[in-house]
């Protein structure tokens, strides 16, 4: 189960994660995450994500545990009181890619980070700001979108990614974890992961991109579905969590033109609804 979680006003973030470490082996999230940003806002869902209000629902983590058919929200007893909203969705999610978390997370921290070119770092980001982004593609550093908590009324102008990227990336130059919502066009579920192997295989894999987890079965529900009543094919299929080095890593990925290609050629006509919310994780032990 992945869940989007708002703690209530008097928890503190400090006292939530020190709750979450203290947890038993057994209950303890597989992932938890702080949310930093839409990357890409939802259309789907719209109001159970970004909120029916004039402020852009806030949401503190995204939270990976085991789902429970006792419980919808699978969230443990003693983090349960801290909450005061949460979006969840199912994830089917193979237990041995569980089980393999904490060994590939040791494995990722131990690896180098693929270079990159001059002008692509906190220190220098001239390659970033002078990078030309085609208009045709479904992910670019062009995507806009307003940063969770701000304010949705038309004076407020909506952060440009290329932009949003130059400013969080010069305070947090780790890694970091892109969380996926995916609903397909028809037929368009066959084609998408078409996609991600060209992705993995080519510019993924150059900039250090690796999945964390691939969960499917979205489509059998998700804790805002019953009062949207999606019409059949208007629904969440699947989820990714997708790791990076840095914020840097993943923006000159969208630079790259092999990004471009392989969106032109897998991703367009395949694509309902692809929000991505920017995490960065928190360790647990």
């Amino acid at each position: 189960m992945c869940s989007l979680i708002k703690l209530n006003s008097s928890t503190s973030g400090t006292s939530f994660v020190e709750t979450a470490r203290k947890l038993p082996a057994s209950e303890r999230p597989f992932y938890l995450g702080q949310c930093q940003h839409w990357i890409r806002a939802p259309h789907l869902s719209a109001d159970a994500l970004t909120g029916k209000g004039d402020t852009v629902q806030h949401w503190d983590y995204l939270m990976v545990t085991k789902a429970s058919t006792s419980d919808s929200n699978s969230v443990p007893a003693d983090l349960a009181s801290s909450i005061e909203q949460a979006w969840s969705i199912t994830a089917g999610v193979d237990d041995q890619q569980l089980a393999s978390l904490p060994e590939t997370k040791s494995q990722r921290a131990a690896a180098s980070s693929p270079p990159l070119p001059h002008g692509w770092s906190p220190q220098d980001h001239s390659g970033l700001d002078a990078a030309e982004v085609p208009t045709d593609l479904e992910a670019s550093l062009k995507l806009s979108s307003y940063p969770l908590g701000s304010k949705k009324e038309s004076s407020s102008k909506p952060v440009i990614l290329q932009n949003w990227v130059a400013e969080f990336g010069s305070r947090h130059p780790g890694p970091v974890d892109m969380f996926n919502l995916l609903s397909y066009l028809p037929d368009g579920r066959p084609q998408y992961f078409q996609f991600v192997a060209a992705f993995m295989e080519s510019v993924g894999s150059k900039y250090g991109g690796e999945p964390v987890f691939l969960g499917a079965g979205g489509i059998d529900g998700w804790s805002s579905k019953a009062n949207e009543k999606p019409e059949a094919g208007a629904e969440w299929a699947d989820t990714a969590l997708i790791h990076y080095p840095s914020i840097w890593h993943f923006a000159k990925m969208l630079d790259d033109p092999a990004y471009a290609d392989v969106d032109r050629k897998f991703k367009q006509g395949a694509i309902r609804d692809n929000p991505l919310i920017c995490c960065t994780e928190i360790d647990l032990k």
